[in-house]
């Protein structure tokens, strides 16, 4: 299975891109042109679309392309650069993809041979080859690189405890994003942390949010129940990896019930962690952060696993 395009989110540089040395509708990328490759990654990372870079890290024999050679893969199959073309070339553009589906890099072999793949022994006893029908004779092994956007962390309320959410969240490697529909709560240098990535005054019903992906960890913190409900309704039927919303077990039941008034299916409501955090006693602005986070962090760790578990079975 491989990942849909990210809805809404151009190509890299915002700009359609083809093989490596042609665009279609601006300007070419030159091989000659020194980094220009990884700065189609960046360009991409910037507005939180993943990719695969393969590399050819290892070639035999008569093979379309040497040691170094690289492509991008974009997560709807379209490429920026080129390890050899044709029917190759779309073998591994299927396994990068199956590689970003399960967020894990891994290392491919290919055989230009005919001879059915465990005829021979690769070099690498731990990398099984897959043939394709070519006929050249040589062999390649290519290193897919999944590369994702940072974790993001969207604080939706920039009071006391959102503020120290941001403070202690930027130890981490958090893009950090705060929310408020109260201008005073959001002084820049009230969030003079790294990390912090944007600091956004919105209105009351948080219009303009940015929307989760699969990446965004939620903490939804605002001056209230009725602007707590607002934000929640922006971002429960979002991809977002983690939802949690401060406030008692009485809370929830009084923002849940206004939310299943709406339609909204009880298995979203399932999803959002309330009351938020690890129980340790938390007290203060501070601790009450750590308690967060550490929710968080415990939910990150168990999707990495859950990503191993599963490509160790497939």
């Amino acid at each position: 299975m491989s990942l849909p395009p990210t809805p809404g989110v151009p190509p890299a540089n915002g700009r359609e891109l083809g093989q490596w040395g042609q665009t279609r509708g601006s300007v070419p990328i030159v091989p000659s042109q020194a980094g220009a490759l990884w700065q189609e990654v960046v360009a991409s990372l910037a507005v939180r679309r993943p990719v695969v870079v393969a590399t050819v890290v290892r070639d035999s024999g008569s093979v379309p392309r040497r040691s170094g050679a690289k492509m991008i893969v974009y997560p709807d199959g379209s490429t920026c650069g080129t390890v050899g073309g044709g029917a190759f070339e779309q073998h591994v553009i299927r396994d990068a993809l199956a590689a970003l589906h399960q967020g894990t890099s891994r290392i491919r072999g290919y055989s230009f041979n005919p001879a059915p793949a465990g005829s021979a022994a690769p070099p690498d006893p731990g990398v099984a080859d897959e043939t394709f029908g070519a006929i050249c004779g040589g062999r390649v092994e290519l290193l897919l690189e999944v590369v994702m956007p940072a974790d993001r962390l969207l604080i939706v309320g920039g009071g006391h405890c959102g503020r120290a959410l941001a403070q202690a969240a930027s130890l981490l490697d958090f893009s950090i994003v705060v929310a408020d529909d109260r201008e005073a709560a959001l002084e820049r240098q009230n969030f003079p942390f790294p990390g912090v990535e944007s600091v956004l005054h919105l209105t009351s019903d948080f219009s303009g949010l940015p929307e989760p992906d699969a990446q965004t960890y939620v903490v939804v913190l605002t001056r209230g129940f009725a602007t707590d409900t607002e934000a929640l309704r922006r971002v429960i039927r979002s991809t977002a990896a983690y939802i949690g919303m401060i406030g008692s077990a009485r809370k929830r039941e009084v923002v849940f019930e206004k939310l299943r008034a709406e339609g909204i299916a009880p298995e979203l409501l399932a999803r959002v962690h309330v009351p938020i955090g690890l129980e340790i006693g938390a007290d203060s602005p501070a601790e009450i952060a750590v308690s967060i986070l550490a929710e968080i962090i415990q939910e990150r760790a168990r999707r990495r696993d859950s990503a191993l578990t599963q490509e160790q079975g497939a």
